[in-house]
């Protein structure tokens, strides 16, 4: 008998011991891996003023928004709810401007924050240009602004692509910088394919300094760095490795990953999975076995993504923008940043926002503390 009851101790314990090892094995390749689109349901309204749109947390948040027809190839912007249908489980939201719509919509879209679609949507005067890289030429978006001794760097997160950031170019404009946006070697649009896997900002930073470079030597005197999610992690890396960390005057960040250990940990917390489990995806992903399975170039070296836990790591006037509402980056991890680099970083709570949507939510807002913190900041040098 105290065999036995011995042995269905160690079951007792194996089985949920298995299913933290499958959690974690999974939870890596989310991390890592580009997972599937998730498309909704979507009609324009008989007007064809508004989008009739599945109702979840995204889609009834307030701001301006884009939804996009992958088979079609068509957007729309939409901005005001006119309704909520909370039985049929749908929203309707006015597109913006009227009479800006396609004639025809869904029946499944793609929901976006990013509202302007093409680089002719923030400016009028742009260009494509190819920046070269350690792999080959990476396609980036240069916007020619007034002042062209300063440049700010544009830099996505991960599983995005560069158009994502036209919301930050938008926001940078009042300036008159000239705005570069690269892509990186994760990018699908990167011909011929570099990296089937995120590095967590570990190895794109390079592509990065690519684009440092670039803009250095078409006549970049100063640079500032802006970074959205983990665009943050790579900024950060940027200004501490880059050859021309002389000229990197200000970092922006946006929602930004500061401490890869702390937004893993809050990921699996999310997920109603304890500590350990987190603590075991990181162990797969420092391991080099497990890495290579995932298609990683080298294994994430999580001290080296570390800004939380190493006071006084920033030496670059930093801004902060994040919303208290942030669930995938946590706002927390934002106030331990900025404790622990008290003299280096400014952080600017913004309105209720999901993760990187703070723009979406206030444009103004958002660009009103974006340009009083450069002024104060950089342009006050």
């Amino acid at each position: 008998m105290l065999t036995t009851r011995r042995g269905l101790a160690c079951l007792a314990f194996l089985v949920p011991a298995a299913a933290l090892s499958g959690f974690a094995v999974v939870m890596a390749r989310k991390i890592v891996k580009p997972g599937p689109k998730d498309y909704r349901r979507a009609e324009l309204t008989d007007d064809g003023r508004r989008v009739r749109i599945d109702l979840d947390d995204y889609t009834k948040a307030p701001g301006d928004f884009g939804v996009f027809d992958p088979v079609a190839e068509r957007y729309a912007r939409v901005g005001e709810i006119t309704l909520i249908d909370e039985d049929r489980k749908y929203v309707e939201r006015r597109i913006h401007p009227l009479d800006s719509g396609p004639v025809s919509l869904g029946p499944l879209v793609d929901w976006t924050p990013d509202v302007f679609f093409e680089p002719s949507g923030v400016a009028g005067r742009f260009e494509e240009v190819h920046i070269p890289t350690a792999y080959g030429a990476a396609p980036a978006w240069l916007f020619q602004g007034k002042r062209t001794d300063t440049w700010v760097i544009h830099i996505h997160g991960s599983w995005t692509d560069r158009s994502i950031m036209f919301r930050d170019v938008h926001a940078f404009s009042p300036l008159g910088f000239t705005s570069l946006v690269p892509s990186f070697r994760s990018d699908q649009e990167v011909s011929p394919p570099q990296a089937e896997s995120s590095h967590l900002g570990q190895t794109e930073w390079r592509d990065v300094e690519s684009a440092v470079a670039y803009a250095v030597a078409h006549g970049a005197r100063r640079i500032i760095l802006s970074g959205w999610s983990m665009g943050g992690t790579i900024a950060l890396l940027t200004a501490e490795r880059s050859a021309y960390r002389d000229r990197i005057v200000g970092v922006v960040l946006v929602g930004p990953v500061t401490s890869w250990r702390k937004t893993i940990t809050a990921g699996a917390a999310r997920a109603g999975v304890p500590a350990v489990g987190a603590g075991l995806v990181m162990s797969l992903l420092q391991a080099p076995p497990f890495a290579t399975m995932l298609g990683l170039e080298e294994p994430i070296n999580f001290n080296a993504l570390e800004w939380v836990d190493i006071p006084n790591r920033v030496a670059v006037p930093t801004l902060v923008l994040h919303s208290s509402a942030d669930q995938e980056v946590p706002w927390e991890i934002s106030v331990a940043f900025q404790r622990a680099n008290p003299d280096a970083v400014t952080l600017i709570p913004l309105p209720e926002a999901h993760h990187t949507q703070e723009w979406n939510a206030s444009p103004c807002t958002f660009t009103n503390e974006l340009t009083s913190w450069i002024s104060k900041t950089i342009l006050s040098e």
